[in-house]
């Protein structure tokens, strides 16, 4: 009896892994069919990643598309991108799309397991899993040329493994945990917070001595911080700096604080609504409820225990995001900065529910409650739906994102150096989107000159800038786009007042100019 009993067990768990796999399907699908046609979207980051992978394909080490060292970035994205290219021919324009339908794929599948291995309720657990596959900011960077979804995979590999070593205390877990924390990061710089997240989990386990917490921390910095460390060296030697040179925020912390909230709660909920206040108030107050009630040590320890990873993570990601933001000029906080940080709020979410189902289920009926709680994770589901149907329709109509779009694509100043290349053979080139012409053209490009850092109110040496122009005044073109938003870059106006320029073209979307 009992051996059939486990059988049927068995078979109904294939059952649930079957559905989880084919939601991970049903992601790749999605993103490969939408890429397919025209690649990945791209952003200048994406182009960067893309000459970058070109170049060591091409056995030219960690160049960007102006023959600059790769600083800003760690390798591992473009060195997978250049390894595809290398194994397949595939440029990695192209071949980013089937990567990160791949990656897609296996972050919606690996987010069931986790959801799978500590819910009850399997449809809260198909909810949760739905719930990544709707979501907008993982379509979003899927879509695009990024190295978040390789990012955030690496990151669930890490906590898989986080929590296989705090049951197991085994050195095949800790080797593979640190392996996961280095390839973190080696993707993205913030890959640094699983290493802290690490480390003090390893301090906290109350299942090791003090002398086998000390073994365990050693084993794990080294394996996780060498191979970033080497990196950082390198920089180091090339830039002088370990990461770039940086520059002061263009935001304060409160500002910060807000775009983090603004950015955050529509993942979940519609913004700025006092159902959305009401929503939040009722949850956190069962929550408190359950833990009030239920309240015995041991028993908070085991569902503390279980999602202290994942809040753990969440916490100092969160953490490092805004304090980074105010400290530091780079992209406002947006759903791609806090994409990491999705997964892990959805296990936490969905776990608390799972306990708040299995509580009330013991003071009303169980079938009441499970409707009730079913209909409305649905309901509020419609809100991330209706923004991912939005961003794949705009893919959809713009023909691709970022530089892959229609609007780029059909660029009239775009056309004029395709049928003019050779201009990138015989002189310097300028442009307030130099991205934008690699990507189209494949030209060597840099960029005009700029008054202050990327994003940033710190003024450069104007001086120093123009000095460098104007050595190759006799060799310079500059391609000037109407349509960029780049702040940071003198106007076309302020140029000419400071420069001898002459204009060669003009078309709808820009004009083409030499210095004289």
């Amino acid at each position: 009896m009992a051996a059939t009993i486990m059988q049927y067990l068995k078979h109904i768990n294939i059952y649930k892994h079957i559905a989880l796999a084919l939601l991970g399907v049903l992601g790749s699908i999605v993103i490969l069919t939408l890429t397919m046609q025209h690649g990945a979207g791209m952003t200048p980051d994406s182009v960067v990643y893309i000459s970058v992978a070109r170049n060591l394909a091409d056995n030219n080490n960690f160049l960007t598309y102006n023959g600059s060292d790769l600083i800003l970035q760690p390798p591992l994205y473009p060195v997978i991108l250049a390894s595809i290219k290398k194994l397949t021919s595939i440029d990695p324009q192209i071949s980013a799309g089937y990567f990160n339908a791949v990656l897609f794929g296996l972050i919606i599948y690996l987010s069931g397991l986790f959801l799978l291995k500590y819910l009850n309720s399997f449809t809260l657990i198909l909810l949760g899993t739905i719930s990544v596959l709707i979501s907008y900011a993982l379509v979003q960077t899927s879509l695009m040329t990024l190295s978040e979804p390789l990012f955030i995979l690496l990151i669930l590999f890490f906590l898989y493994y986080l929590d296989k070593f705090r049951s197991k205390q085994d050195y095949t877990s800790l080797f593979l945990l640190s392996i996961w924390a280095s390839l973190a990061c080696l993707t993205r710089y913030t890959g640094v917070i699983l290493i802290l997240t690490g480390m003090i989990f390893i301090l906290l386990q109350q299942k090791s001595n003090l002398k086998e917490k000390f073994l365990h921390s050693i084993i794990f910095i080294l394996i996780a911080v060498l191979p970033i460390s080497s990196w950082i060296i390198r920089n180091y030697l090339i830039s002088g700096t370990p990461l770039g040179q940086r520059a002061e925020s263009s935001y304060s912390l409160s500002q910060n604080l807000r775009f983090f909230y603004d950015t955050l709660l529509p993942w979940y909920l519609p913004a700025n609504s006092i159902f959305t206040y009401l929503i939040l108030f009722t949850f956190l107050s069962a929550g408190w409820i359950l833990f009030k009630t239920n309240y015995d040590k041991q028993f908070s320890f085991k569902i503390i225990d279980k999602i202290f990873p994942s809040m753990l993570f969440t916490l100092f990601y969160s953490c490092i995001i805004i304090i980074s933001s105010t400290t530091t000029a780079y992209d406002r906080i947006s759903d791609r900065l806090l994409s990491p940080i999705y997964i892990p709020a959805v296990f936490i979410l969905f776990f608390t529910l799972d306990k708040i189902l299995t509580w009330l289920s013991m003071y009303f009926n169980k079938y009441a409650v499970f409707i009730f709680l079913t209909i409305g994770i649905i309901s509020l589901l419609r809100f991330p739906l209706h923004n991912t149907l939005y961003i794949i329709e705009e893919f959809r109509m713009q023909s691709g994102v970022g530089y892959n779009s229609s609007l780029w694509n059909n660029s009239k100043t775009i056309e004029f150096l395709l049928r003019h290349k050779m201009l990138g053979n015989r002189y310097t080139l300028y442009s307030n989107e130099p991205e934008a012409v690699y990507a189209l053209t494949n030209l060597k490009i840099e960029y005009s000159p700029a008054k202050t850092f990327y994003n940033s109110p710190q003024l450069l040496n104007a001086d120093q800038n123009k000095k460098n122009i104007l050595m190759n005044t006799k060799n310079g073109y500059l391609i000037w786009f109407n349509n960029a938003d780049r702040n940071f870059l003198f106007t076309i106006e302020e140029l000419q007042k400071n420069f001898d320029m002459t204009e060669v073209a003009s078309f709808d979307d820009g004009e083409i100019y030499t210095f004289n």
